[in-house]
């Protein structure tokens, strides 16, 4: 009974390289924030690998909560796969978790996109926001406006 486990251990260790080697050309991305010019709430980060998820706002591939601390910071995200992906974010001022809108429609909390996109009324196509990750270090600076 007590060799089932030692032969666990024992394959599981003999994958561990293979595992290591297939996340070699993992890369990491480092997303620095502009524009948090208030100490409250918190920014929400979503990064998105399709169209399909970053149009739907379904599926991120990953999520942060991160607290405005005001001012410029930032964050990397390890172990990206190479391929394109796009940021969606907004300083969630009241941390109720959702953007808020006034009667018109407009945001009332500061957002920002991948390669700064904007667009005139909702957010920027993916096309507008999607960057490539590579292998090793990426970056992208967001603005909240």
């Amino acid at each position: 009974m007590k060799r089932l486990p030692r032969l666990l251990l024992a394959g599981l260790l003999a994958l561990a390289p293979l595992a290591v080697a297939a996340r070699s050309d993992d890369g990491s991305l480092t997303v620095s924030f502009d524009g948090v010019s208030k100490r409250e709430g918190v920014v929400l980060l979503a990064l998105f690998d399709s169209k399909a998820a970053y149009d739907a706002n379904t599926g991120p591939v990953r999520t942060l909560e991160l607290p405005a601390s005001g001012g410029n910071f930032a964050v990397t995200l390890a172990g990206l796969p190479p391929g394109v992906d796009a940021v969606k974010s907004f300083h969630d001022r009241d941390m109720n978790g959702k953007m808020n809108f006034n009667a018109l429609g407009m945001p009332l909390e500061p957002y920002g996109f991948s390669n700064n996109a904007r667009a005139p009324f909702g957010p920027p196509s993916w096309r507008r926001a999607a960057f490539e990750v590579k292998s090793g270090g990426n970056s992208q600076t967001i603005r909240l406006r």
